[in-house]
């Protein structure tokens, strides 16, 4: 009787009076106020009892994950029940309190108090836009076994209708698999008068059945063998744009992916067979060749002696669904020897590799094919070498210089590949790594003529009481000993031309630097020194203490030649800024913001600002964003492309539930070093 004090590993009880079956361990307090340590939970209640079988039943209860001293929130209810041994809470008719404010009713909830799942409602995504209204979606988690469970949402969005979404994931001791599904029957067509067809006078997709379909595999986890799917499908090429996460990386979407492998390894070879496809989901772009199939088996040995011996193998199967393409089958070589000598003060790796291209092909209904076997064979010869200097630098005490001076040279004689198609080839955007390549070209249809010499130089500073890069900076360039005439177009520029027959590369600079433990410097510069220009730059200043507290700047540029549309020529230059920040306010209060700039076309691809509240027991955020609807791949503003406006809210009741990830994938995908902080 009296200022009873009950504690055990893990629990902590308070109360006017107790009683207390020691053999049995049962346990009732009066005017109880408990604590458990494991959940980060207390609350209080007029009579908390214990039974032997380790269940705790709280009457007239409060639930909360705060602080003592802290009400921002709890659960008040007629009754608790806590099972110690399976980790689960039960609770019903409740009210959720927000600073004793009743805001919401929970007829039953269950939920764990410690790292075990349970079944239940998760708190409801809110989302608001002009085109789509007020979009809600109520997540329901079902913990179907320890090795399987499902997402279930129900989704209203006020201007297109009601629909459903399924994420259902499982793991076992040899795959994880996800199957994701979502549908929304006879669209409304949503609220943006312009888009009304003038002869239907209906909107876009208006009545039409939308849906998304997907499933993800990867099998033979630790085996020799492996397994993967990734293949998804959506209605139309609108669905993300209308009815995706609103995030990013929804909207940048152009291809779906559709690929299925399977694979076996030895101890040299590995052996595998896969299928591909994608589906295009943006407006104004070609379909493109799917695999069916690509077989491959490559080897590789390595001696003690350093020669290392690397055998691939490929034969791949195209096709199209436009029967006026060139369709059909390519088998390639690409076997290599070298010598591959390595010290501690440098390397030398010589090497010389045979290539081979032959094709089986099929003309297509508008396309006139020379030959429908071409086949080209190509020795390539290179030598990579590098040394490595070190010294105490000179000028910065307790620091040390390391230097690295690196020539490579590769030699690929010209063969006519004009006869050759083009399946699934581009070639390299010029970069710093693109000089250290033996194939400008990215994809198996051309084998690249080269006669080229790149002499490059590293330095860097590192400081030796903490073992930190604090400078680097590398520089190369590539000197052609002949004219490049190896060309992906049948009838190349009179530009092209032009550059493949200089005598040297662009010159490409990278640095870094670290100025201090916060603050972060980087920029690569690829500069054409034949015309005096700038051919890509950038530039990027970032900032983060550690804590979240994150500035960051970056300028990109890229040059490229301008677009031929309604017969003028359209710049087609990328000049962005990024400016984005998490930035403390006062309190628990943090502003976040982005703003991402297109200047070659004088617009705004994405603009979001808000704020974030994070404290011990909850978290908010509220943000207003504003993005670019794009509607197909061109890159010049078409009077039909209009921004998006929406805000975005999610609330968090730690040790209870959350809205879910909107907003921190928005947060994550547009502030770079953001991380959702969890302040217990």
């Amino acid at each position: 009787e009296g200022n009873v004090r009950f504690r055990e590993p893990g629990m902590l009880l308070l109360g006017d009076s107790a009683k207390v079956d020691i053999d049995s361990k049962e346990v009732q307090i009066d005017n109880a106020t408990y604590v458990l340590h494991e959940a980060s939970v207390r609350g209080n209640a007029k009579t908390l009892s214990r039974n032997q079988e380790g269940i705790i039943v709280i009457d007239e209860a409060t639930y909360s994950a705060c602080e003592p001293g802290d009400n921002t929130w709890q659960m008040v209810t007629k009754e608790i029940d806590i099972d110690q041994n399976t980790g689960f809470a039960t609770v019903k008719n409740a009210r959720l309190e927000v600073k004793d404010v009743p805001v919401f009713y929970i007829p039953y909830i269950k939920f764990p108090v410690d790292d075990r799942r349970s079944s239940g409602l998760l708190f409801p995504t809110i989302g608001a836009d002009k085109e789509n209204g007020l979009d809600f979606a109520q997540p329901i988690y079902w913990n179907i076994a320890p090795n399987y469970d499902a997402t279930i949402t129900p989704r209203y969005i006020q201007e297109r209708g009601t629909g459903l979404e399924l994420d259902f994931r499982h793991l076992n001791s040899w795959s994880e698999n996800q199957i994701i599904a979502s549908y929304l029957g006879s669209d409304k067509g949503g609220a943006d008068d312009d888009k009304i067809d003038l002869l239907t006078g209906l909107r876009p997709n208006q009545g039409e059945d939308r849906y998304l379909a997907g499933i993800n595999h990867s099998g033979g986890l630790g085996r020799a063998w492996s397994t993967h799917l990734d293949i998804n499908h959506v209605s139309d090429v609108d669905y993300f744009r209308d009815l995706g996460n609103l995030t990013l990386d929804d909207n940048s979407l152009t291809h779906l992916q559709r690929r299925a492998s399977a694979g076996y390894k030895t101890r040299h070879w590995n052996y595998s067979v896969a299928a591909q496809d994608y589906q295009v989901i943006t407006q104004g772009l070609d379909e493109q060749y799917w695999l069916l199939p690509q077989i491959s088996a490559d080897g590789y040995y390595r001696w003690s002696n350093s020669l290392v011996v690397d055998l691939k193998n490929r034969h791949s199967v195209f096709n199209h669904s436009d029967k006026r393409f060139v369709t059909g089958s390519r088998s390639s070589i690409d076997y290599g020897i070298s010598w591959d000598k390595r010290w501690s003060w440098g390397y030398f790796k010589p090497q010389f590799r045979a290539r081979h291209l032959s094709y089986s092909l099929d003309a297509g209904q508008q396309s006139r094919l020379l030959d429908s076997d071409p086949s080209v064979s190509v020795p390539v010869y290179s030598i990579d070498t590098g040394i490595f200097l070190e010294r105490n630098s000179g000028w910065l005490n307790n620091y040390k210089q390391y230097f690295a001076p690196r020539l490579f040279y590769v030699r690929a004689d010209y063969k006519d590949q004009s006869n050759l198609p083009d399946f699934d080839t581009r070639e390299f955007t010029p970069s710093y790594d693109l000089l250290f390549r033996e194939n400008r070209f990215n994809g198996g249809d051309r084998i690249s003529d080269e006669n080229r010499l790149t002499l490059a130089f590293t330095t860097l500073y590192i400081d030796q009481s903490t073992g930190q890069e604090r400078f680097r900076a590398r520089v190369a360039q590539s000197i052609y000993y002949d004219d490049r005439r190896v060309t992906l177009a049948a009838d190349p520029s009179m530009e092209e031309l032009d550059e493949l027959s200089r005598n040297q590369s662009p010159l490409s600079i990278e640095w870094a630097a670290r100025i201090s433990k916060d603050w972060r410097i980087t920029s690569d510069v690829i500069y054409d020194n034949h015309d005096n220009e700038l051919e890509k730059s950038s530039f990027g200043v970032r900032y983060n203490n550690g804590q979240n507290q994150l500035l960051n700047f970056t300028y990109r540029y890229t040059r490229r030649p301008p677009r031929l549309f309604s017969g003028m020529d359209v710049d087609q230059d990328i000049e962005q800024a990024d400016i984005s920040a998490f930035v403390p306010a006062w309190g628990n209060f943090n502003w976040v913001g982005r703003w991402n700039h297109d200047f070659t076309n004088k617009r705004e691809l994405e603009l979001f600002a808000g704020f974030e509240y994070n404290s011990c027991c909850w978290r908010a955020s509220l943000v207003a964003r504003r993005w670019l609807d794009r509607e197909d791949e061109i890159l010049f503003p078409e009077e039909e492309l209009k921004a998006r406006n929406g805000i975005f809210f999610q609330i968090q009741f730690k040790g209870l539930a959350g809205t879910g990830s909107r907003v921190d994938t928005m947060l994550n995908n547009g502030i770079y070093g953001y991380e959702p902080q969890e302040n217990f």
